[in-house]
């Protein structure tokens, strides 16, 4: 059974997300981490999170219903290009091991914010539920270690497009699923 993650997210481009892998190097060597894989094609700014479905034929349903829901409400969507720009560095230390170590910020991601409002208004006036609770961030990798929250300036990226994505539990996958130009 394959358990499948539905979310918008903004993606960089190939050469920033290079860049943004060539940071998760200088990391690993700085504080003794250990990046178990390159996450170059998986790296991404969650905007909203639409559940999870496992493949079994009462889910598969429900799945498709909520990616036609959500397809609708991002095709409505008008927006220009949006700045995604870091200015901290942590881990999340919601769990006790494999935690993700992230880039974050404060007024630099503002656009990221004000982007997932929109988004966010649009799904709810189309019948989604979507979660208040949002910390704007780019998971670099997954360690043990705890990367206590600290200034690190990271220039990110203009993102031209908001994607649909599935991400394919436990397989280090996502599927990209839609895409729509932000104008």
């Amino acid at each position: 059974m394959t358990v499948h993650a539905l979310f918008f997210c903004l993606r960089p481009d190939p050469d920033t997300a290079s860049r943004l892998n060539a940071v998760s190097g200088e990391l690993v060597r700085r504080f003794g981490l250990r990046a178990k894989a390159d996450r170059t094609e998986r790296l991404h700014v969650t905007l909203h999170h639409l559940g999870w479905y496992d493949d079994q034929t009462d889910q598969a349903d429900v799945m498709a219903e909520v990616r036609q829901l959500a397809e609708a409400a991002a095709s409505s969507l008008r927006q220009p290009p949006v700045r995604a720009d870091f200015d901290l560095l942590l881990s999340f230390t919601r769990k006790r091991r494999n935690l993700p170590l992230v880039l974050s910020g404060g007024a630099c991601l503002d656009p990221v914010r004000a982007m997932r409002a929109a988004l966010g208004e649009r799904l709810r006036a189309g019948g989604l539920r979507t979660d208040p609770h949002f910390t704007p961030h780019l998971t670099l990798f997954y360690d043990d270690a705890v990367v206590e929250p600290q200034p690190f300036i990271v220039p990110g990226w203009t993102a031209t497009e908001v994607l649909l994505m599935d991400s394919l539990q436990g397989m280090s996958t996502h599927v990209e699923l839609a895409r729509w130009s932000l104008a």
